[in-house]
């Protein structure tokens, strides 16, 4: 009989992205050999594999007599374990770790290649301050690491030890953890290089809730490309290390070994690649590199090889055709017929769903890399439908996989009278093959097998035979694993904290999806069933040690005899049922219990006096003294004579009202919002996915949805706190609730954003009915001492546009209402197509936009600010231009409105100022006069953090003067919050540039205020000045400025001047200095410095300009 090679697989996991994708490498390569796998899990009682970060205590030499070789992953196993293999003659190979001194073979993830190529893309980015994210502890961690310190020294740059941040893991919560670290980082990284893709995912969500955007922020790049790469938001630059490749090749090191080849003990690499995406800062769609036709072909081959050559066979032929198929139909728009086709032709090399998900992934980038922009997009509609199908699909056996958790814990800790050894707890699960086997003595040398679960007939009669360790699990239960079909024997030790019970023996298909430790779980259940077991056997035993563990189990105990009708408590349970003394007979102890569980009470003592000595338990809620209910759980069962009925009861009673509590808040927190008690965006998106199928399934089934955004809460939050604030946000809630009927749906998805579903509406009042939330919510509200109010933007989509996805629905709501918002504040707008056209409009602006930052396309022209005297021309207001590729020179109108609510705005102005201070510094070079430009401050601007430190970096560079420099600020950025703006003035003031007041009387300062600014200057509007001869009451209001500017000692300059009888009546007035048209346009900085020192004002008096331009746009 053919040898047939079995390799001993040691690891933390059984699955997962990370060793679930490396054991089906491992699979592969079992397969290409006719060999089978063992996997032993090393993870500690109470452990979790994302946060292991030394080796485990694991020391049982579980499968040594059975494995030709040994595979340990990652820090399975310390070195003194493998020592021990290498002793005992077994060939031992180490994936993703070093031995730690002892001479073995390493498979090894291609960390320097990849990490390197990651971090020079962030520096061709412009990044200079590039930070690390990772957990150190772990080796393919410390290598990454070890790269990216070697790449920025290659590149002239210092790592800088405040920008290395060492995780407590490399998963989302260890990426979350490091994000708040970053935000109160005085210097935060502008790029980071993220040591695996989950710790990014939960840095960039987390920078992200506290409003820091990337890559517009911070750049990240990443590493693994997890199968969410490509749907994170932004999509994550990554590299794309295939953890299978490391497993195969681990695999094939360590069966090489055992045929008796020489396998250098050095590392063997796995080769990677780098993919571009969004968090890095390039456009999301730039994809990976360009790749051919032969390339992706191997990609597939691989990812869809079982290693089993008959079963191969043809494979690599089909997947060729595949691929040529693919980059045939892209040259046109499909046909049904074709999209049939190509459904067929991916389901024929792909019939598994996690296969078409990748398969469709890879597909989807080949065409982006070989194909032109736009070019197959049916094509890849397609693909994505058969990834959401296959999606949809891991969905559904997340939730065949949740069920069945379900019945399998209530079937180890639930059920009564069924001995958890006999494994019939596995019956309906995904297992085909299952054996328990328990120590027969301390030393953990011997094993009885006690269970096995053979739904097949497979395994023999294992039952009541012994094994050693060495020869643990029976070759009878692994010859039933089929590594083509990517099962595999696993084995989990089954203890807890302070016993070992034995080793659980299971043989299951991996699982690259779920990070759950399913199989430690079940273990851990299994031990704690089988305590619970043995308690039970030791109470049938002695009832004074049952008394004495239910004491210490703090439990309390309930004798019923039936004949006298009495009850007896024991002190403990008369403490958890609120009662000062015994019930006075069965119907007043049963009466305690809450109305809505009388009936299930009485069905369980029912079952007990019919079916003596058989457990019953029941969970239920019991009345306490003071009015109010608390969960219990009872335990119990009849006693009486062989031949005769029940006449007592015996139980004991145990306090869950915690663990009831806890589940009743879990499930809470996952379906409805912590702060208004509202339905949450997930509960919402399952009532509306409802809605979309009732509407398909029947027509005349309508549904409205109302995306509400509330215009002043921010205000009101900062202003006023957060504690304010989500007062408001649970008074906005009632009003809708109040608003709505009962068979409607009002949620909240977050921030100040809100969603209404309304259930078969009459399409003629979805109108009248969101104009009625408005005024609702509107209505002012009363906050303590303080009243505010709120109005809602409203976007509504509703179904007479025959939607078949959901989160469509909300999409399309969402553009309406930020249509809404940019029409008018307070507003509702209903969704049309030509919406999202705009806003995919405005999406390619802020990318162009950015991408304008990186490769400096803005200018800055300026336009004098002259003296009405006819003094020498020494002021310039500065005006942004965008010099764009294709466009030509745009004015602001053209792209500030876009930039004003994000980032970019205040990266912006920070170059402004410094162009700024640069080219006063030119001119202060060549001209012997005195030279002051002003800047304009956005709201975002003003109240960045670090503004005074931007002027005060520039002003020094350039060696400018700081009375050179004026900042002009409107009323509207100082009254949001009058304290704090005196603040940041007072600051910038201290430094010796001048401050002045913008759009003067548009706003709604007050005097006191005004007087207590450190102002210079007020800028008269030039919605004034353009009114000035032509209505007395704008004359009278602003002399009434001028008059102020006087008594205040504050310089006034009238903005917009355009013609000579606006500059004679200003003069008259006396007002100072203007700027307009009439003087002179903004001009280019060349042109600018030439008319320094001449007398503009004289100039324009002489030599009037043409006014009748259109363009008046400064």
């Amino acid at each position: 009989m053919q040898h047939v090679p079995t390799l001993l697989v040691l690891s933390h996991s059984t699955g997962g992205y990370y060793f679930g994708t490396l054991l089906t490498g491992v699979a592969r390569e079992l397969a290409a050999r006719g060999g089978k796998a063992v996997v032993m899990q090393t993870l500690d009682v109470g452990q979790h594999s994302d946060r292991i970060t030394e080796p485990t205590t694991f020391t049982l030499p579980v499968a040594w007599d059975r494995a030709d070789a040994a595979l340990s992953v990652t820090s399975a196993v310390d070195p003194t374990y493998l020592r021990r293999l290498r002793e005992a003659g077994m060939p031992v190979v180490v994936a993703s770790d070093h031995a730690g001194g002892l001479a073995v073979p390493t498979a090894m993830p291609d960390n320097h290649g990849g990490t390197s190529a990651a971090v020079r893309h962030l520096l061709a980015h412009g990044h200079r301050r590039v930070g690390f994210v990772g957990n150190l502890s772990q080796q393919d961690a410390r290598e990454r690491y070890a790269a990216f310190r070697e790449t920025l020294v290659a590149a002239g740059l210092q790592v800088d030890p405040a920008l290395v941040f060492d995780s407590t893991d490399n998963a989302e919560t260890g990426g979350a953890e490091v994000a708040d670290r970053i935000l109160a980082a005085p210097v935060r990284p502008t790029g980071l290089m993220v040591a695996t893709d989950r710790c990014a995912v939960g840095l960039v969500g987390r920078l992200a809730a506290a409003g820091v955007t990337v890559p517009d922020d911070i750049a990240v790049a990443a590493y693994d490309n997890i199968e969410g790469a490509p749907y994170a938001s932004p999509p994550l630059t990554t590299v794309d290390q295939p953890f299978d490749e490391v497993g195969a090749l681990a695999s094939s090191l360590a069966l090489a070994q055992a045929s008796g080849a020489h396998v250098p003990a050095v590392p063997h690499v796995a080769p990677g690649r780098f993919v571009v995406r969004g968090s890095c800062g390039c456009a999301a769609t730039a994809g990976p590199p360009v790749a051919d036709r032969s390339q992706t072909a191997r990609r597939l081959v691989r990812m869809l090889s079982t290693g089993n050559r008959t079963r191969d066979a043809g494979l690599t032929a089909a997947v060729e055709k595949l691929v040529a198929e693919v980059e045939t139909l892209a040259e046109a728009p499909l046909t049904a017929y074709e999209i049939e086709g190509l459904t067929r032709s991916v389901r024929a090399v792909a019939p598994r769903p996690a296969a078409v998900r990748s398969l469709a992934r890879v597909l989807v980038e080949h065409l982006a890399a070989t194909t032109p922009q736009g070019a197959g997009s049916s094509v890849s509609a397609t693909l994505r439908n058969l990834q959401a199908e296959a999606f949809l699909a891991r969905a559904s056996a997340v939730e065949r996989k949740l069920a069945e958790q379900f019945g399998l814990d209530a079937g180890l800790l639930g059920a009564v009278g069924s001995d958890p050894r006999d494994l019939s707890w596995l019956a309906g699960t995904h297992i085909s093959g299952g054996v328990l086997a328990l120590w027969d003595d301390e030393r953990h040398e011997s094993l009885t097998v006690v269970g096995s679960h053979d739904p097949a007939g497979a395994l023999g009669d294992l039952v009541g035979t012994t094994t050693t360790v060495t020869q643990f699990p029976p070759p009878s239960l692994v010859a039933t694993s089929d590594p083509a079909d990517r099962t595999m024997c696993f084995v989990v030790p089954v203890r807890t904290r302070d016993k070992a019970w034995g080793l659980l023996a299971v043989v299951a298909e991996i699982d690259t999806d779920s990070a759950q430790e399913t199989f430690h779980h079940w273990a851990a259940l299994l031990a704690s069933a089988l305590d619970q077991s043995d308690l039970q056997r030791k109470v049938h035993t002695s009832e004074r040690r049952y008394a004495l563990a239910a004491k210490a189990a703090n439990d309390g105990l309930w004798e019923v005899e039936l004949a006298g009708d009495t009850v007896h408590l024991s002190d403990r349970c008369r403490d958890l049922l609120g009662q000062p003394q015994d019930p006075a007979g069965v119907e007043a102890f049963t009466a305690l219990a809450h109305p809505e569980d009388r009936d299930a009470l009485h069905d369980a003592v029912s079952t007990a006096m019919s079916l003596r000595g058989a457990p019953v338990e029941l969970e239920y809620r019991v009345r306490q003294g003071d009015g109010s209910y608390r969960w219990v759980l009872t335990r119990f069962l009849g006693e009486g004579p062989d031949d005769g009925p029940v006449e007592r009861l015996v139980g004991s009673l145990a306090d869950i009202h915690t663990r009831k509590e806890l589940e009743e808040q879990l499930r809470q927190g996952a379906l409805y919002d912590p702060v208004t008690g509202l339905p949450n965006r997930r509960l919402f998106l399952d009532r509306l996915s409802l809605a979309v199928a009732r509407r398909t399934r029947r027509p005349d089934a309508g549904f409205a949805v109302l995306f509400l955004d509330l215009d002043g809460f921010k205000l009101v939050n900062d202003s006023l706190g957060h504690l304010v604030g989500d007062d408001l946000l649970c008074e906005v809630a009632r009003r809708l609730t109040v608003e709505l009927r009962e068979v409607d749906t009002a949620a909240r998805f977050g921030g100040d954003e809100f969603a209404i579903l309304l259930s078969d509406p009459a399409p003629e009042e979805v109108l009248v009915i969101a104009e009625r939330i408005q005024e609702r919510v509107a209505a002012p509200i009363l906050l303590g001492d303080h009243e505010v109010s709120v109005s809602a933007s409203i976007g509504i989509t509703t179904s007479e546009l025959e939607y078949v996805d959901a989160e469509d629905v909300l999409r399309d709501s969402d553009t309406a209402m930020y249509h809404a918002k940019g029409t008018e504040r307070g507003t509702a707008s209903v969704f049309d197509p030509e919406m999202h056209t705009a806003a995919s409009g405005r999406l390619r602006l802020h990318s162009d936009l950015r991408a304008a930052l990186v490769e400096r396309q803005f200018v800055v022209h300026y336009q004098p600010i002259v003296a009405l005297d006819g003094s020498a021309l020494a002021h310039f207001e500065a005006l942004v231009r965008w010099e764009h590729p294709s466009r030509g020179l745009l004015g602001p109108g053209a792209f500030l409105p876009d930039m004003v609510d994000s980032s970019t705005i205040v990266e912006l102005g920070r170059w402004l100022i410094d162009e700024v201070c640069r080219q006063v510094a030119a001119w202060r070079s060549e001209y012997a006069g005195a030279v002051t430009v002003s800047v304009n401050l956005s709201h975002r601007e003003f109240w960045a953090p670090d503004l005074v430190q931007t002027v005060t970096r520039a002003l020094a560079e350039h060696e400018v003067p700081a009375e050179s420099l004026v900042l002009e600020i409107t009323e509207t950025v100082i009254m949001r919050d009058e304290g704090a703006a005196l603040r940041v003035m007072e600051e910038l003031h201290a430094t010796g540039v001048r401050l002045h007041i913008d759009d003067f009387g548009t706003g709604h300062s007050s005097l006191s205020a005004l007087r207590a600014l450190p102002v210079d200057a007020l800028k008269i509007d030039g919605s004034f000045v353009r009114e000035l001869t032509e209505t007395d009451r704008t004359a009278d209001l602003v002399e009434v400025i001028l008059y102020m500017g006087r008594v205040l000692g504050l310089e006034v300059i009238a903005e917009q001047v355009e013609t000579l009888a606006q500059a004679e009546r200003l003069t008259t007035m006396g007002c100072a200095n203007a700027q307009g048209w009439l003087y002179a346009k903004a001009l280019p900085a060349a042109e600018a410095g030439a008319l320094l020192g001449s007398p503009l004002a004289l100039a324009a008096q002489l030599e009037p300009k043409d006014v009748d331009d259109p363009v008046r746009t400064p």
